[in-house]
């Protein structure tokens, strides 16, 4: 769009096709024009040039606002679609594995039979590896508890309260024994208070927050 003094009458200097229009120029810049236009017949009045730029830019607009609002959907879908791959690719790693489990037990039984430490290909070796000494559970239910750890999940203030209770050395021996703690936030807690206008130190509201909904 050509420039003018005033930025307006480039539009009805020279008519461009809205499908042209919504093709070149951003969503931002067609909206912009418009609202010079509409200035500018305030101003001069609707004359002819004003009115079929209007005309086209209308248009232009129409059509740019669909684009934008495909291209969004087209960016949900594909954001569906990758989680949709994920999913399947983890099946599909699933599988391999164990397949690869399931042949390199045939291979084992193959080189016990044979009575043989590997089998030489061209360019590959199967050889029979010993594995490290590993733990084979046979009754989880009869292990010690001493070779147990349990995760509990629970309000920080009932754990504060918890420690604040228990005698000193027990809980210096306890906290000792802590291998993962992991705090998270309430947040539907957090935002219920703030609705109820009670003060949550550290957080506040976030208002007038817009997120855009295609329809």
């Amino acid at each position: 769009m050509p420039d003018s003094n005033d930025g307006t009458g480039a539009a009805a200097a020279e008519i461009t096709a809205p499908t042209e229009l919504a093709r070149t120029l951003t969503l931002f810049q067609i909206e912009e024009s418009l609202a010079l236009l509409a200035e500018s017949a305030e101003e001069e009045g609707l004359t002819p040039e004003i009115e079929a730029a209007l005309t086209a830019y209308l248009e232009g607009a129409v059509e740019k606002r669909d684009r934008v609002a495909e291209f969004i959907h087209f960016c949900d879908a594909m954001a569906e679609l990758a989680k949709l791959e994920v999913k399947r690719l983890q099946a599909r790693q699933k599988h391999f594995e164990a397949t690869a489990e399931r042949v390199s037990s045939m291979v084992l039984r193959v080189l016990d039979w044979l009575r043989v430490p590997k089998l030489e290909g061209r360019t590959n070796t199967l050889k029979k590896r010993k594995c490290p000494p590993s733990v084979n559970v046979i009754d989880e239910q009869k292990i010690p508890a001493e070779y147990k750890r349990v995760t509990v999940t629970l309000p920080l203030p009932q754990w504060q309260e918890l420690l604040a209770r228990t005698p000193e050395e027990f809980r210096n021996t306890v906290l000792a024994g802590v291998r993962k703690q992991e705090i998270t936030l309430e947040l539907d807690a957090i935002k219920q208070a703030l609705n109820l206008e009670k003060a949550v130190e550290g957080a506040d509201l976030t208002l007038n927050r817009f997120k855009l909904q295609v329809i």
